[in-house]
């Protein structure tokens, strides 16, 4: 009970209160089960980009950290090819007092600023320490292929909130 009021909080918390750069609500009728999206922040090869995450909490959240999935692919090093987002925050370093919102922030931070200690995609690693010029194309390629409106619309249709009319349209 305690995970489904604070979901039901951080849901009416997140609409007034939320960065221009992320949106997030529950999936159809699930509190359990939220779609987020980031939008890539400016000068970075991100930039223009619409990133779609799942979240799901678990009936022990928030005293377990929530299951983020990265559906749009990315180069980066923080996020591996089948989505999985390496951030301490999401780990080691879980406090319930983290919200939704606060760790979407952090998402939204380590694009531009990865954390080169622990990443998940070797490749997009490396990339970024030998030649930065070069990973800025290929993650901006990425996210011109992978997270314009086309690939956002497709993405969201089958699981859109019902009860939202449309403030995910508008990120």
């Amino acid at each position: 009970m305690t995970a489904i009021r604070r979901l039901i909080q951080e849901r009416e918390d997140f609409k007034p209160n939320a960065s221009n750069y992320i949106f997030a609500e529950p999936m159809k009728n699930d509190i359990f089960n939220w779609r987020a999206k980031i939008r890539g922040p400016p000068d970075t090869p991100f930039a223009g980009g619409i990133f779609i995450l799942d979240i799901i909490c678990s009936d022990e959240y928030p005293f377990k950290p929530p299951k983020y999935t990265m559906k749009t692919n990315m180069f980066h090093p923080n996020i591996s090819s089948t989505g999985n987002i390496s951030i301490s925050i999401l780990m080691e370093h879980w406090c319930p007092t983290l919200t939704i919102e606060k760790i979407l922030l952090s998402i939204l931070s380590i694009l531009d600023n990865p954390v080169m200690d622990n990443p998940v995609n070797d490749e997009a690693a490396r990339c970024f320490r030998k030649n930065r010029t070069e990973y800025d194309s290929i993650a901006r390629e990425y996210t011109l292929k992978y997270a314009n409106e086309s690939s956002v619309h497709n993405e969201n249709k089958q699981d859109h909130h019902p009860d939202s009319g449309g403030p995910a349209a508008q990120i």
